[in-house]
């Protein structure tokens, strides 16, 4: 399902699980790109690629595929490469575009929580060049989340029920 730089890979604390569910609006000069693109996701040394089995989408490809990364042990960003295959070929491609995502983002929460993320792409000129959506979450030594979400409550304070506006206000 998920394609990944190594075949033995081994966790620490340090383990990211990116999910690289869609784009949008991905345009290769004044065209829509079609079949072929694919996403890189780089943290470091840490390198791992989709694959391209997305079908023409007219600018809009899906992939929902899971990518395991080694995140720096000090922050830092992940770089978010989408790239188009010429014939089939992953050496023979050509870049769209990209997006730095700092580590600060989705460093909040316990380990486990899903942070689903939109950013917005830049070619190498600089210009918007569509949006790529994907979640991110930090996995545990064992390669498996940890969040149990009734263990956690995370959320806004709010008014205790039966008090009013007024209790809050004084006139």
């Amino acid at each position: 399902m998920a394609s990944c730089a190594t075949t033995a890979f081994s966790y620490d604390s340090n383990t990211l699980e990116v999910t690289i569910i869609s784009a949008e609006d991905l345009r290769q000069g004044r065209h829509h790109v079609g079949r072929g693109a694919f996403v890189t996701v780089r943290s470091g040394q840490s390198v791992a690629s989709t694959a391209s089995g997305t079908d023409d989408t007219h600018g809009y490809p899906l992939w929902n595929e899971r990518l395991h990364i080694n995140a720096p042990p000090h922050g830092g960003w992940i770089q978010v490469d989408v790239a188009k295959r010429r014939h089939g070929d992953a050496t023979n491609s050509v870049h769209i575009a990209s997006a730095k995502i700092p580590m600060s983002d989705f460093a909040y929460g316990p380990i486990g929580y899903k942070h689903f993320l939109s950013y917005r792409l830049r070619d190498q000129e600089g210009r918007s060049n569509g949006i790529v959506n994907l979640c991110v979450r930090r996995l545990a030594r064992n390669g498996e989340a940890q969040f149990h979400g009734e263990k956690y409550a995370m959320g806004y304070p709010v008014a205790p029920v039966g008090v009013g506006y007024s209790a809050y206000h004084k006139y």
